[in-house]
């Protein structure tokens, strides 16, 4: 938001600027309690409604305030919205009632009501045809006002995050959400957009991205060619299988004293190892903590703080130095991909297992974090995945960096 949207008669001030009394009432109010009435934006970022409070923010050097966010409102809905918030708020000369009797949405009763003046005189004041006052037919057959999609954002970073979200071009439900909800949706639209251009394998330079499922497209990788397989498979029930296939995929693409590192969950642990150890040998197991709060995993009554890291080894791997088994999580880092892990981790065994030039593979190539890693270092990388989203968000991640072009 610009300093211009704190100006006293913006866009879409509609009603006279608060007199001096009302605006030192409300300045007092702030400097006591805080900004309690959301500051309304539309999906531009233009201030609907909260312009004194904007200004006073401004006065007192206050930088984060509650925010609603507006999408999908036309022009004349906007104006609509903007008046019903302040007739509720503010104190009006009946000539002031009159004008806003005009456009007001809902019917001659309700505003009316609403705005103390007698049904008589919103008849009178009304224009033929009303106002924009959108309505939908409910399950019993009655017509209803229509809900309209918001936004809540608690601080100005959320604000951000969350008008960026808006103007993605997704779809919002017709009701209040929040800012972390509003990101989620953003974020899975422009996945669609992406996957939608997502023709088939990738070359960018020393990074290989194979778009399919890996027990077939990882038969194109060369034996003995991988020296660290680092990934984060699926980890619900349903796909312990999986464990098994990347046994053996490993156990076939590794060199001699390759390794291979794998986040998972602790629910199913115990078949996750043994679908580990059928072919390759079991090395240690380590964690990476979690920040921040702690998932809850209802069916164990378990507040989750870490997760599981597998180490397994074709042959007789023998490192070359000290290593950590348990990492610190830099935090959510979910921009990508909702199930994406922080950058740090693979950063992190990658650097300390892998001389430059090295291989590493990740046949669940998710949002692309472990070819970032490689590609950083200077490995080469070859990642497999079978969502086309994801597929898409990885190739956008490490397109032109740690690339010959």
């Amino acid at each position: 938001m610009t300093e211009e949207a704190c100006v006293s008669r913006a866009e879409y001030q509609l009603l006279r600027p608060l007199s001096e009394g009302e605006y030192a009432a409300l300045r007092a109010s702030i400097v006591e309690r805080g900004v309690l009435v959301p500051v309304e934006l539309d999906d531009k970022g233009k201030v609907l409604d909260g312009h004194h409070r904007l200004r006073i923010c401004r006065e007192l050097g206050l930088k984060d305030y509650p925010t609603i966010i507006r999408p999908g409102l036309s022009e004349p809905e906007k104006r609509a919205h903007i008046l019903t918030l302040n007739a509720d708020r503010r104190h009006l000369s009946q000539e002031e009632k009159r004008d806003l009797a005009r456009t007001l949405p809902g019917s001659t009763r309700q505003v009316a009501e609403k705005l103390g003046i007698s049904p008589q005189t919103v008849m009178r004041a009304r224009v033929p045809n009303g106002t924009p006052n959108a309505r939908v037919k409910g399950r019993d057959g009655k017509s209803y006002p229509a809900r309209r999609p918001a936004v809540i954002a608690t601080n100005r970073q959320e604000e951000r995050r969350a008008l960026d979200a808006v103007q993605s071009g997704a779809n919002f439900p017709a009701k209040m959400v929040g800012a972390n909800r509003a990101v989620r949706l953003g974020r899975e639209h422009k996945a669609e957009l992406r996957a939608q251009e997502a023709k088939g394998d990738v070359r960018l330079g020393k990074a290989t991205l194979l778009l399919g499922d890996m027990r077939e497209r990882g038969a194109e990788v060369p034996d003995e060619s991988v020296d660290l397989v680092f990934t984060d498979p699926p980890y619900p029930e349903e796909y312990l299988p999986l464990w098994s296939d990347l046994s053996a995929l490993a156990a076939r693409v590794l060199k001699p004293n390759g390794m291979l590192i794998a986040y998972t969950g602790a629910m199913y642990l115990p078949g996750v190892i043994n679908g580990l150890g059928g072919l390759l040998r079991y090395w240690w197991a380590g964690a990476v903590v979690l920040d921040g709060p702690h998932s809850r995993v209802h069916a164990r009554r378990v507040a989750q703080g870490s997760k599981q890291l597998l180490f397994f080894v074709r042959d007789a791997f023998a490192p070359s130095e000290w290593l950590e088994d348990t990492y610190q999580s830099e935090g959510e880092q979910k921009d990508g991909h909702d199930w994406q892990q922080s950058l740090g981790c693979a950063a992190y065994y990658i650097g300390k297992l892998l001389p430059k030039g090295g291989m590493v593979l990740d046949p669940f190539l998710g949002a692309g974090t472990t070819g970032r890693a490689a590609l950083d270092r200077g490995c080469d990388f070859v990642g497999i995945e079978n969502d086309p989203k994801a597929f898409a968000v990885a190739q956008e991640r490490l397109r032109g960096e740690g690339s010959d072009a």
